[in-house]
């Protein structure tokens, strides 16, 4: 059993030249607290509907002398701003991931977040005071979204990156699921006329921000960020550290040799380091403009998949079926967000490595695609007057959770940090995870008026609609990354993008400095000559 185990925990082909003391407690530690960053996000996404709900938290800000409109314009901004904070988070944290460097950046964002929680818990009678407590709280997450994800490509070993990059998406479910479950439990258990009922939920968003304070000065710093920043030194020693090596073994040698030579080609290309320049770069390198889209499309199809929307319209889709109380609702959402956790524990534990990103993905998608077919089909024709249908699309919205969480949830987190070059790596992502807020505001603000202007099965449709074109796209476009070191992914986008999924590239082990794309062969060759030319000056 244990062996079986660690056999799903581990690439293969990856492990063959890698010694055991890899894979030791503290990189696993090291992910575990990294992926802290994810709980930013969780711990303050699910429990807010709740809290709106609850009658301390309603005579408090005056929420119950508001008009209808009025109230749900209120409620719409508490619930949407923090989604709305993340886009700008995420697009302006990669200045701060540059020159601050991963661990402090993202200790910066833990403070943010803190404050942010901490403006709420004292909040009495002013809801503005929520609002920009949690657009403080947004602005952290999306940017710690970055940096964590970030932070946890460039430390991991590759045979086993895929379930440590699984660890984030682990604690963004964890965040939810305990949400609703401190939101049950309040409801249960705290006077409703206490304004504990409702302060205790907004206390419990303090965890992983108090964790990452805690935790992250112990921390070293990414050795590919000291790599950039001319730190060899200190960045020989971080990643012995890591890994639990000498500093003269020959695989922690071949890793660091790797990433130097890299990083310093990579640095010749001074103008990639701008925005401009990733343009121009983005424009010239062909196999760099395929992995960019990829990763835009899988931040798109993450949220058209209908993740957030099935936990907004629960309650609904519930009520259709008698179930009515706020005890059952709550009872169901902490369900929910439970077999949400269970499911991206077993693909960070059986199935990562185990079967790869590219086939985890196509298989949990396509799970998501026929359960909101059904969603559809359900609200559209048969809600109200057949019982055995319901009862099917409350399964389905259960299988909806386990396939989420086999496939978009942690690839969409985990492709985005792995798969582009160390010098332009903090941009990029920056702008894929600010598309995927972008992409999550849009839902959160205006699904409320697709459901009132084309019926609640509307919203549905389109997601199977968009999911199903995305699928098609992945399966075409999304070659298997398990295995490949972050400096080689270059070679598994050679392709035309309607082949690079169905042809298999060649994998170049740790030993093998580089896997050069052409555009960097091509420079490569030219800045060899330059060399010759200015060393022969020299002479």
């Amino acid at each position: 059993m244990a062996a079986g185990v660690i056999g799903s925990l581990i690439n293969r082909k990856a492990l063959a030249d890698s010694p055991k003391q890899i894979f030791n407690p503290f990189v696993f530690l090291f992910a575990a607290v990294l992926s802290m960053s994810g709980g930013l996000h969780g711990a303050n996404t699910s429990n807010i509907s709740g809290i709106l709900a609850m009658k301390n938290f309603i005579s408090t800000f005056g929420l119950g002398h508001l008009s209808a409109s009025e109230k749900s314009n209120i409620s719409g901004w508490v619930t949407s701003v923090i989604v709305l904070g993340g886009l700008i988070g995420a697009l302006t944290s990669s200045p701060f991931n540059d020159r601050l460097g991963r661990k402090y950046t993202l200790l910066l964002q833990a403070v943010i977040y803190s404050v942010g929680t901490i403006i709420q818990l004292v909040a009495s009678g002013n809801i503005n005071q929520v609002i920009g407590g949690r657009a403080m709280q947004g602005f952290a997450s999306g940017a710690g979204t970055v940096t964590g994800t970030l932070y946890l490509a460039e430390i991991a070993p590759k045979a086993i990156r895929g379930v440590l990059g699984a660890f984030f998406s682990t604690n963004i479910m964890l965040g939810v699921s305990l949400g609703y479950w401190v939101n049950y439990i309040s409801i249960l258990h705290i006077n409703p006329d206490s304004y504990w009922q409702w302060r205790f939920p907004v206390l419990f968003q303090l965890y992983p921000g108090i964790i990452l304070l805690c935790a992250l000065p112990f921390m070293p710093e990414s050795p590919r960020w000291l790599i950039l920043r001319n730190k060899e030194q200190q960045a020989l020693k971080a990643l012995c550290r890591i890994r639990r090596l000498p500093e003269d073994h020959p695989y922690l040698l071949a890793e660091y040799n790797d990433i130097s030579e890299s990083v310093t080609a990579e640095l010749e290309i001074a103008h990639s380091t701008s925005w401009a320049g990733l343009v121009t770069e983005l424009r010239s390198d062909r196999t760099l403009l395929r992995r960019f889209i990829l990763v835009m499309i899988v931040q798109i199809g993450f949220n058209f998949s209908g993740g957030n929307s099935i936990t907004y319209y629960q309650t609904s889709i519930l009520s259709t079926i008698n179930v009515t109380s706020k005890d059952g609702a709550y009872l169901f959402s902490g369900v929910y967000g439970l077999m949400k956790v269970l499911a991206v524990l077993m693909y960070a534990f059986f199935c990562s490595e185990r079967f790869g990103r590219r086939k985890m993905v196509l298989i949990g998608s396509a799970i998501n695609i026929l359960c909101v077919l059904w969603i559809a089909v359900y609200l559209g024709a048969l809600a109200g007057h057949n019982t055995a249908a319901g009862w099917v699309a409350i399964a389905a919205v259960c299988l909806f959770a386990i396939g989420y969480g086999i496939g978009w949830a942690p690839v969409a987190f985990g492709l985005n940090g792995e798969v582009f070059p160390n010098r332009m790596r903090a941009k990029i992502m920056s702008l894929n995870i600010g598309m995927q807020y972008l992409a999550n505001f849009c839902l959160t603000r205006f699904f409320p008026n697709m459901v009132a202007n084309i019926g609640a099965f509307g919203p549905f449709t389109i997601f199977t609609v968009v999911s199903s074109v995305i699928w098609v796209y992945i399966f075409f476009a999304l070659p298997e990354t398990k295995g490949v070191a972050i400096e080689h992914m270059g070679a598994l986008f050679g392709n035309h993008w309607f082949k690079n999924g169905l042809v298999k590239a060649p994998i170049q082990t740790t030993e093998i400095p580089n896997a050069p794309t052409p555009e960097e062969h091509a420079f490569d060759q030219d800045y060899k000559q330059d060399v010759v030319e200015v060393e022969s000056k020299r002479v």
